[in-house]
């Protein structure tokens, strides 16, 4: 028995989806974004690129801009639209700035969120924030 469960983990293993997929419904745009999930290394280089730190010494402490997290969460894992698109870039002058000018705050915390869900944590941010 042991050795048919090996077996069948194994094989759901090797037939995982490695980057499951999700439409988002975005209302005010009328329109659905595709996102597909982040690993945990994308992830991890995106929160040091958007961690800074305050005070010195021991009171040193790590501060996550959250705005500049969400926006690159969902660059590099929207599909659709491709926000490195030459019209976006043209307009915003990057991905991030298009990001920031196109979406409402609302609508970047779900998109960000929605992302994270899919990418295997739970719709609590705080949880990979921390």
């Amino acid at each position: 028995m042991t050795d048919n469960r090996q077996i069948s983990v194994l094989q759901a293993l090797l037939s995982a989806d490695s980057k499951p997929k999700r439409d988002i419904p975005m209302k005010r745009l009328g329109v659905d974004f595709q996102i597909q999930a982040l690993d945990g290394k994308t992830i991890h280089k995106i929160q040091e690129q958007c961690t800074h730190y305050t005070g010195k010494g021991a009171k040193r402490e790590k501060v996550l801009d959250e705005e500049q997290f969400g926006a690159l969460v969902i660059q590099r894992a929207c599909l659709i639209p491709d926000w490195s698109a030459r019209e976006l870039i043209d307009k915003y002058g990057s991905p991030t700035e298009a990001i920031l000018g196109v979406l409402l705050a609302g609508e970047i915390a779900k998109l960000s969120s929605e992302i994270l869900e899919i990418s295997g944590f739970d719709s609590d941010e705080d949880e990979i924030k921390n």
